[in-house]
C-alpha cells in the first residue's frame, strides 16, 4: 500500500443541510510523535469516542497493545465551526524498530462508529518535550514543542553541543505534522542556527522539499555550543502551533540523481545539496515498481521512482540525448539559469504514450514545462506547465486541495505521424539549481479504472456518515463509491467491483455498472456472529467482457484549510477503513415497490422500524443514492416511539428507463446531523427501483375564458402504456380566481381529456404558460402520480368591461 502526504494551501448526494457543525471525532492527539523502537501512552481527545474499542492504523510497524477511555470532560470545550472535545482515550502505542518513519494516519473503532482520520509520528530520534527557554537537548533529539501564538513573537530556542566539522541539521514538522481541519500561518515556522556569539549560520523559511516547513543544515565551524530557533513566520492570534524539531548530526541531501531506475536493480546515484558537498552512493530499488522512500540517517526521505523500464541519462555534454527505445524514464538536471534539455525518441503515429514529469512531486525546485515536437518541425505538438491530467495518481483529490504533485505536467501524447521527436524539459521560470532534478517516465496508456470513496461537503472535509464503512453486527452498511477514468484509458463498457481483504462473515454486494456509469451504492453485511474488528480494504474494478484492465482504490482526507480555501496538507491512502462494530438497537426496511417509477412521476415508499427492547429514540432516513434524473425526499423523522414512515422518489423526463438497487439509510438524531458524528447508523436491503416510460402523455390547444364565464381545456391524449380502471387528473397552474368544475376521469383508450373551468369577475388577467396535469393511476393497490403536458390559459376581460375599453 502506498501513502503519499504533501502541504499547501464525484459526487455523493447531500441531505438538506447545506452546512453544519465541523464535529470530528478526533481533534488532538498527546504527543504527536513517538520514537522508533519504543512504547508510547498517547492521548486521544474529541466527541463521542468514550466507547472506544479498538485502533486501525493503515501502515505496517505501530500498533495499539492497550486501550482505555478516560472520565469525560464535565463541560465541552470548544474546538472551531462547531466542533468541541469531551471524550479521551488513553492508547498504548508500540513503534516496532523498524517502523516506516513519517505519518502514520489511524482511526479508531468505538462500540457503534469508525472515527475521523488522525495521525501519529514516528521519529528516528529520541523525543524531547519543550520544557523552558534556551533549552538544552542533546544532539539527534526530536524536539516536541509548541509556539504559542497569543504571544507576540514567541521564539522557542534549543541549546545544542557540536564538533568542528560534524553536521548539525534542523528539520522542522508543523504543517506537515497538523492533525488539524482548520487552522492559519501558526503553522508556518521559520528557523535558524547561531553560534555562540550570536552570528547566524544558516536561516530557512520554506523549503523546496517540505514546503512551509523549514529544512536546514550547515558544518560546524567550531566546538562548542549552537542556538537553534524557531518561530512563527507571521504572527497570528489563531491558537497553538505544534510542532516537531528534528535536531541531529546527520547529513540533510535535499536530491537524489538520478531519482529512480528499475525494479530490483542497484542503481548508482548522487545525493545532492548537502552542505559536504555531493556524495556518491549505491541503492538497491525494490522489487515492485511505483513511489519509493529512500533514506539512511535522515529524519524524512528523498522520494524516488521504480519502473519497469530502463532509465536514460542526459548526455551533458550534448544538446540532445538519444533514446534507443520506448518506453523509457528519461533523467537530467536543470543545472543553471535557462538551460534545457532535450531527449531523442522515435515514435510512430497510432502510438499512445502516458508522459510524466516527476521534480517538484520528488521535492526538488524546479517548475518543469514540457514539450514534444516533431525534430524538423518549428512547433510543438504538447505544452505542459502543470499537470493537465485529472489524477496523476491522485485522483481522489478534490480541486479544494493543493498538491505539489499537481504542479508536474503530465500528458497523454498521440504522435501525428513516424519519425523523430524531442521530449523537452526546462524551468518555466528560467531558474535552475544543482539539485533541480527531473524524471520523465513515457510508457504505453493503459486501460484503467480506478475507485475512490469521497463526500462533497463544505471544504472537502471528512463526513463518515457518507464516507466511512462501519458494519453494525448482524446489519448493513451502504456507501456510495464512485469511478475514475485513469487518462487516455479507452474501455467503456460494463463492469463489476470486486473487494479485497473483507474479514471472514462479511460480504459485499455491488450492483453491476453500466457502460458510462461512475457512481453505485455498495452495500456490505455482517452475519450476526461476526465479531467487531477492523480490516483495511480495498475495491479494484473488473471488465465484464474481460477486457485487461488496471484497477486501485483510493481515499483523501485534507487537513489545515479555510472555508471556501484549499487545504495546506492531506493524505492519501490506498486502501478503505472498514469496522464491523457492535449491533445497531433497531433495523429499518423499506417495502419493494411493485410498480415502476414513471418518469415525470413519484412513487411513495413506506419505511418500517423494528426496534430492539428499550430503545424508542426518533429515526432519520433518506436515500444517499438514486438514479440520474430521481430525486430523493430530504430527511425525514420517524417519531420517537413509532415505527412507521414513508419517503418519496420523483423522477424526470430525463431519467433513464431501468432498474436500478436502491437501499435506505438511517441514523439515531443525537450528535452531528452534518458529518454524521455521535450517530448510530444503519441500512436497509437494496430494493429495485424500476424506471419506466409515462402511461400517458399529454398535449393541448392554448384556451381562453372570459371573466364571469365558462370554458374547456382540452387536452390531446397519447397512450404510451395501458393501465387498469381510471385514472384521476388534476390541472395544475392555473391563476388567482379560474377553478376546475369537474373532476374527469381517464380510461385506457380514452383519446382526450376535458376541464371544465369557471373564471370569477376578480380573476387576474393575463396569460399563463404553465398549465399541466397530475395523472393519478392505481396499480397493485398503490397509487402512481404522473404530471404531463404543458398548456397555455389566457384569462380575457368579461364582454361589458372589453366593450368599455
Amino acid at each position: 500500500m502506498r501513502i503519499f502526504t504533501t502541504l499547501m494551501g464525484s459526487a455523493c448526494l447531500l441531505t438538506s443541510a447545506l452546512a453544519g457543525p465541523m464535529v470530528h471525532h478526533i481533534e488532538y492527539v498527546t504527543p504527536r510523535a513517538g520514537q522508533r523502537g519504543t512504547t508510547v501512552e498517547v492521548t486521544i481527545e474529541g466527541a463521542f469516542i468514550k466507547e472506544a474499542r479498538e485502533l486501525l492504523f493503515y501502515r505496517p510497524g505501530i500498533r495499539c497493545i492497550e486501550l482505555k477511555s478516560l472520565p469525560s470532560l464535565p463541560q465541552p470545550r470548544s474546538t472551531i465551526h462547531g466542533g468541541f472535545i469531551e471524550d479521551s482515550v488513553l492508547a498504548k502505542i508500540q513503534i516496532d524498530a523498524d517502523c516506516p518513519l513519517g505519518l502514520h494516519p489511524f482511526k479508531l473503532r468505538t462500540a457503534t462508529e469508525l472515527t475521523t482520520l488522525s495521525t501519529f509520528a514516528v521519529t528516528r530520534f529520541p523525543i524531547v518535550k519543550e520544557a523552558q527557554e534556551d533549552q538544552p537537548v542533546p544532539m539527534n533529539s526530536a524536539v516536541l514543542g509548541r509556539m504559542d501564538t497569543k504571544q507576540v513573537g514567541d521564539v522557542d530556542a534549543y541549546l545544542v553541543t557540536g564538533r568542528k566539522g560534524e553536521h548539525l541539521s534542523v528539520e522542522v514538522d508543523s504543517v506537515w505534522l497538523t492533525e488539524k481541519f482548520y487552522a492559519g500561518s501558526e503553522f508556518d515556522l521559520t528557523t535558524r542556527i547561531l553560534d555562540a556569539s550570536g552570528k547566524e549560520l544558516v536561516r530557512n523559511d520554506d523549503s523546496a522539499i517540505h514546503l512551509q516547513d523549514p529544512v536546514l543544515s550547515t558544518i560546524l565551524p567550531a566546538d562548542g555550543e549552537y542556538r537553534v530557533e524557531v518561530k512563527q513566520r507571521i504572527y497570528t492570534s489563531g491558537g497553538n502551533g505544534y510542532y516537531l524539531a528534528h535536531i541531529g548530526s546527520n547529513h540533510r541531501p535535499l536530491a537524489i540523481y538520478p531519482a529512480g531506475g528499475m525494479k530490483g536493480e542497484k542503481l548508482a546515484a548522487t545525493l545532492l545539496g548537502d552542505p559536504a558537498g555531493d556524495d556518491a552512493i549505491q541503492i538497491t530499488l525494490p522489487a515492485q515498481p511505483g513511489d519509493f522512500a529512500f533514506n539512511d540517517t535522515m529524519p524524512s526521505p528523498l522520494m524516488m521512482r521504480v519502473s519497469e523500464f530502463p532509465n536514460v541519462l542526459e548526455a551533458k555534454e550534448a544538446d540532445e540525448t538519444t533514446v534507443s527505445s520506448l518506453p523509457a524514464a528519461l533523467n537530467g538536471r536543470i543545472e543553471a539559469a535557462n538551460d534545457a534539455d532535450s531527449f531523442r525518441v522515435k515514435a510512430k503515429a497510432g502510438d499512445r504514450w502516458r508522459v510524466r514529469v516527476f521534480a517538484r512531486s520528488f521535492g526538488t525546485p524546479l517548475d518543469p514545462r514540457l514539450t514534444i515536437r516533431k525534430a524538423d518541425a518549428e512547433t510543438d505538438e504538447v505544452t505542459a506547465d502543470d499537470s493537465t491530467l485529472p489524477d496523476r495518481d491522485l485522483w481522489a483529490m478534490s480541486r479544494q486541495i493543493q498538491r505539489k504533485e499537481l504542479m508536474d505536467p503530465a500528458v497523454i501524447w498521440e504522435p501525428k505521424s513516424d519519425g523523430d521527436y524531442l521530449i523537452n524539459i526546462t524551468d518555466m521560470r528560467g531558474l535552475g539549481d544543482p539539485t533541480s532534478v527531473y524524471r520523465i517516465e513515457v510508457e504505453p496508456v493503459r486501460d484503467e479504472i480506478n475507485t475512490f470513496i469521497q463526500a462533497r461537503v463544505i471544504d472537502m472535509v471528512e463526513c463518515p456518515r457518507l464516507t466511512s464503512i462501519a458494519v453494525p453486527q448482524g446489519g448493513r452498511w451502504t456507501v456510495n463509491v464512485n469511478l475514475v477514468d485513469a487518462p487516455g484509458s479507452r474501455y467503456k463498457g460494463e463492469l463489476d467491483l470486486v473487494v479485497h481483504g473483507l474479514p471472514q462473515g462479511v460480504r459485499m454486494i455491488a450492483p453491476r455498472l453500466l457502460a458510462g456509469q461512475r457512481q453505485v451504492p455498495v452495500q456490505f453485511i455482517a452475519d450476526a456472529g461476526t465479531r467487531p474488528q477492523t480490516a483495511l480494504i480495498s475495491i479494484t474494478c473488473k471488465a465484464t467482457d474481460g477486457t485487461p484492465l488496471l484497477s486501485r482504490s483510493q481515499q483523501s482526507f485534507p487537513f489545515l484549510g479555510h472555508s471556501g480555501g484549499h487545504a495546506w496538507h492531506s493524505f492519501v491512502v490506498n486502501d478503505y477503513a472498514f469496522a464491523v462494530t457492535e449491533p445497531t438497537p433497531y433495523q429499518i426496511d423499506v417495502e419493494q415497490p411493485s410498480i415502476p417509477l414513471s418518469q415525470n412521476g413519484e412513487l411513495t415508499l413506506p419505511v418500517k422500524i423494528t426496534r430492539k427492547p428499550g430503545f424508542d429514540e426518533a429515526i432519520e432516513h433518506q436515500f444517499d443514492w438514486v438514479p440520474s434524473g430521481v430525486e430523493g425526499e430530504p430527511t425525514l423523522t420517524i417519531a420517537a416511539g413509532k415505527n412507521e414512515g414513508t419517503l418519496r422518489l420523483s423522477a424526470s423526463q430525463s431519467a433513464t428507463p431501468g432498474t436500478y438497487p436502491l437501499a435506505m439509510t438511517a441514523s439515531t438524531t443525537g450528535g452531528s446531523y452534518y458529518l454524521g458524528a455521535g450517530r448510530i447508523r444503519a441500512s436497509s436491503a437494496f430494493i429495485d427501483i424500476t424506471i419506466a416510460q409515462p402511461y400517458i402523455a399529454l398535449k393541448s390547444n392554448p384556451a381562453a375564458v372570459r371573466r364571469g364565464e365558462k370554458a374547456q381545456v382540452v387536452w390531446d391524449v397519447e397512450h404510451k402504456k395501458p393501465f387498469e380502471g381510471e385514472a384521476t387528473a388534476t390541472l395544475l397552474g392555473l391563476p388567482k380566481g379560474v377553478t376546475v368544475i369537474n373532476t374527469p376521469k381517464l380510461k385506457s383508450g380514452d383519446k382526450h381529456l376535458t376541464f371544465e373551468i369557471s373564471a370569477s369577475p376578480e380573476s387576474l388577467l393575463g396569460q399563463y404558460k404553465e398549465l399541466s396535469c397530475e395523472i393519478t393511476v392505481t396499480e397493485r393497490n398503490q397509487q402512481i402520480r404522473q404530471r404531463t403536458g404543458k398548456a397555455i390559459l389566457r384569462v380575457d376581460p368579461a364582454l361589458q368591461q372589453a366593450a368599455l375599453k
